[in-house]
């Protein structure tokens, strides 16, 4: 810190603790951005929040020339499932909101290298402006493309502050397992998935004979089920009984 901030932090300090103390504040969450760009918004009338980030989003897809179809699939899928388990995970609109955008472009490291693109998309997140993002959302969306498969970077999960670590491993979990169903890349092909959770215990319930009909989607998901086993997070495979 600069001797010229030194010197009016504890002005700054003790008017932020009565703002909180006056105000009943309990959390406060860092910005991304200054005052200056909330004003810049406020004159030029546009809108803020989820709009930004919805347009940098987009933008990146653009960039990037990604399968937006692709994107919205597994931005459909991870969103489904993630309300489905929301109440037994304690899963909010915060959770649901940063789980869609990591899903929105968790291809962009294909632009680079195919075979380390979960890498390289995290490397382009940790390293590109994100407009609407904070630096510590920045840190977890990124931290979920990394981990979007194979092996599973628990250090990385844990070390991020955009949410508790528990969350952010919940999520991960989730946007992996969409990401398997989508492989094939159409509509037609996903199943009607069911997903329960007792604590860390995670049930895809399956219709009957769909891992049989689908050997390959059967075998990534029994990979990822050893995946998901080695960080201690159990994946069990069920089927519906049959009638």
């Amino acid at each position: 810190m600069t001797l010229d901030r030194a010197l009016v932090f504890p002005s700054g300090l003790a008017i932020l603790l009565a703002v909180f103390a006056e105000l009943g504040i309990k959390t406060m969450t860092l910005a991304g951005g200054a005052l200056r760009e909330g004003m810049m918004y406020g004159m030029m009338a546009l809108p803020v929040g989820g709009d930004i980030r919805q347009r940098t989003l987009e933008n990146l897809q653009r960039r990037y020339q990604l399968d937006t179809e692709q994107a919205q699939r597994v931005t459909r899928l991870a969103d489904g499932f993630a309300r489905q388990v929301a109440e037994a995970w304690q899963l909010d609109e915060r959770c649901f909101a940063l789980l869609r955008c990591a899903s929105m472009i968790h291809e962009i490291g294909l632009s680079i290298d195919i075979k380390r693109a979960p890498q390289h998309a995290a490397y382009l997140v940790r390293h590109t402006d994100l407009p609407g993002f904070t630096p510590a959302q920045q840190k977890l969306i990124a931290t979920l493309l990394q981990n979007q498969s194979n092996h599973i970077d628990l250090t990385q999960l844990n070390e991020q502050n955009s949410l508790p670590p528990r969350l952010a491993q919940r999520l991960c979990r989730l946007m992996r397992l969409a990401i398997i169903f989508a492989s094939r890349r159409r509509d037609d092909a996903l199943p009607a998935v069911e997903l329960r959770a007792m604590e860390e215990t995670l049930h895809v319930m399956l219709p009957h004979g769909w891992l049989h009909q689908h050997p390959l989607r059967a075998e990534y998901l029994e990979q990822e089920s050893q995946w998901q086993s080695y960080v201690h997070w159990p994946l069990l495979l069920e089927e519906t009984p049959q009638g």
